[in-house]
């Protein structure tokens, strides 16, 4: 079944701006003398990748420098709102982080709002949230634009279910991707003694 079936037969769904059904915030401007080689993780627009936040090249800071500052927990939606605007991630690490001023987090209304159906929403509109960047030097997306971007909320089971099945095919794309970095791997020490694939 599509999504468009799921919504279809939803007798409540309805259509709302983000704003209506979930907070966004905006992260902290970090100064780079601030960075430190351990201490709190800071996810940067470079951590979101894949669909995920990645632990590679993070940077780390005093969280006692940023005493009010939000934090990205296990199963937050983020995304860059700068440079690779439209980008979006989720934290499926057991790490916890703070984040710069180019990322976003969402954070639904629970009563409306799933974390999870958000961010499959987010996900497939990547490229149409894209197009809401503006600037010269450095693309950006302002808050406000992203609070009027409008969301189908259907019921919260209806939302679980949709959920639940773009999981199953997320998980099967990333086993593909899997299976072909290693045929790649294995193609290239094969053929050309290398042990890095090209």
């Amino acid at each position: 079944m599509s999504v468009n079936s799921f919504l279809s037969k939803d007798k409540d769904l309805k259509y709302c701006e983000l704003r209506d059904v979930c907070k966004i915030c905006v992260g902290i401007s970090f100064k780079s003398g601030s960075y430190r080689d351990k201490g709190f993780p800071l996810v940067k627009v470079r951590n979101i990748q894949d669909g995920q936040i990645t632990l590679n090249n993070l940077n780390y800071c005093n969280p006692d420098d940023y005493p009010h500052s939000e934090v990205i927990r296990y199963g937050d939606v983020v995304m860059a709102k700068d440079a690779s605007c439209g980008k979006v991630g989720i934290n499926l690490t057991d790490k916890e982080f703070l984040f710069d001023s180019h990322v976003v987090k969402f954070v639904p209304d629970e009563k409306f709002l799933t974390r999870r159906y958000l961010y499959h929403f987010l996900l497939n509109k990547q490229d149409e949230i894209k197009e809401m960047a503006r600037g010269s030097a450095l693309l950006g997306i302002r808050k406000s634009e992203l609070e009027r971007f409008r969301i189908p909320v259907p019921s919260l089971e209806v939302q679980e279910k949709i959920s639940s099945t773009l999981d199953k095919f997320r998980e099967i794309e990333r086993e593909i991707n899997l299976r072909d970095k290693q045929y790649e791997y294995y193609r290239n020490y094969l053929i050309t003694g290398s042990r890095s694939s090209q």
